[in-house]
């Protein structure tokens, strides 16, 4: 065997050792609500940003991957709504608690951008499988204040900087056209002004 062919297998072995490792430090939806809880009970604060071991639990909460790991398992549709469902509802109490803390003064606008980010994301990833499953969904008003509740902070000048206000918009954009999907006509047609509204503000700023 030659030794470019054996550098090839060293590589690819790592390469697949690597995503391995990444797949295994993907959260469950067990581990949001584990998590979620501990703060609850007060054993742990709210994840943040500024220091190393709570900047790696906050990345778990918000890691896109944790989704995609769940779109890509080999289950059912209803297991994978069951979990997303899950994680969502959990990213609506920890928004709640954010909020809170931001109202009382706690210096966490970004991870609760990171937060809201996050839930849209979840919030796209249900709405497409909501489309495929045959039992429907009975949650689209939730859904709607959800994007309402993001739209209203894109338009927050006094809390959110610029560089945040339009991470959240931009992921409006992308995620809203999957949650407009599945919502009713009023919903859908007050999040459509409620957007237009949003990007003709965003246009007018300097």
């Amino acid at each position: 065997m030659s030794a470019s062919v054996i550098v090839r297998l060293c590589l690819g072995l790592a390469l697949a050792m690597a995503a391995a490792k990444a797949d295994e430090a993907r959260w469950t939806s067990r581990d949001y609500v584990d998590l979620y809880f501990r703060h609850y009970n007060g054993r742990v604060p709210l994840p943040h940003l500024r220091d190393e071991a709570q900047k790696v639990l906050f990345n778990h909460l918000v890691d896109p991957g944790n989704i995609s790991r769940i779109e890509a398992a080999p289950t059912s549709s209803e297991e994978k709504l069951r979990q997303l469902r899950i994680i969502l509802a959990v990213l609506g109490a920890y928004r709640a608690a954010y909020n809170v803390a931001v109202i009382v003064g706690e210096p966490l606008e970004q991870e609760l951008t990171l937060v809201q980010i996050h839930s849209l994301e979840v919030a796209d990833a249900v709405a497409k499988l909501v489309r495929l499953s045959p039992a429907g969904e009975d949650s689209s008003n939730a859904w709607a204040t959800l994007v309402e509740g993001v739209v209203e902070s894109v338009g927050d000048t006094k809390l959110y900087s610029p560089d945040q206000r339009a991470l959240m918009a931009e992921a409006i954009t992308l995620h809203y056209p999957a949650i407009a999907a599945v919502l009713g006509e009023d919903d859908r047609r007050h999040l459509d002004e409620a957007l237009k509204r949003m990007q003709r503000a965003l246009s007018a700023e300097p």
